[in-house]
């Protein structure tokens, strides 16, 4: 597989305040935006979130579709507070080299604890420090809005550079062999990576709208593990 820069290299070279997008996905995103409802609308103000982790090295990927935004966190200005984090994330410059899954962060659990109840049977099983060294996640689209919604093939009738450059990192996972977990968006997922539909190592959660990674949602939950464990 030919190698692709990381797009997000030439974006932090300028940052804007009003719109944080991609130069190269401006254009469908303001498009998509003109009609677009609040649950659906993309914030542009925000930092994008396309991946957490160490996505080049961790042997377990959580496959996601995209940032939500929510009102509580806006409240603890969250989104300002770890600007500085995501802007690091994006060049793949770790925040907290011992903590690469930084949601895992005892500060950033007061603000947003998400991740940690998604995670916590996997980090009572391992550790704290092993889960986000082993887990990373990607989501299928780069942008924060409240609910997603997939844009219309009438304004992109493909994908947004972001996103491709996202199942660039899957595809490279793919070939290390690390175990894929898709949590979200499995359809959406398939049909841009058609090769990770028949690859042997990824699994899915029993319930698709239950994201908790537990030993009752998680077949592998007992592999995922042991993999962890290794670190």
């Amino acid at each position: 597989m030919n190698k692709m820069e990381n797009p997000w290299i030439e974006f932090m070279k300028n940052p804007q305040n009003e719109c944080l997008i991609l130069d190269e996905d401006k254009l469908v995103i303001e498009k998509f935006n003109e009609t677009a409802n609040d649950t659906f609308r993309i914030h542009t103000e925000i930092m994008p979130a396309p991946f957490m982790g160490n996505v080049f090295e961790a042997p377990v990927l959580l496959l996601l579709t995209n940032p939500g935004y929510d009102d509580e966190e806006a409240r603890k200005d969250y989104y300002n507070n770890y600007r500085h984090y995501w802007e690091n994330e994006i060049q793949h410059k770790p925040s907290i080299p011992d903590l690469p899954l930084f949601c895992l962060d005892d500060k950033y659990i007061e603000k947003s604890n998400y991740w940690y109840k998604k995670l916590i049977h996997l980090i009572n099983a391992t550790s704290k420090e092993k889960v986000a060294k082993s887990i990373a996640k990607i989501q299928f689209f780069p942008y924060t809005s409240r609910k997603f919604k997939n844009i219309p093939n009438k304004i992109l009738p493909g994908y947004l550079k972001s996103q491709k450059y996202n199942f660039y990192l899957v595809q490279l996972a793919m070939e290390r062999g690390a175990t894929i977990i898709i949590l979200r968006s499995k359809k959406l997922w398939y049909k841009a990576i058609p090769s990770l539909e028949y690859y042997e190592n990824k699994c899915i959660t029993k319930n698709p709208r239950n994201t908790v990674l537990s030993k009752g949602n998680l077949e592998r939950f007992d592999e995922v593990v042991k993999i962890i464990n290794k670190k």
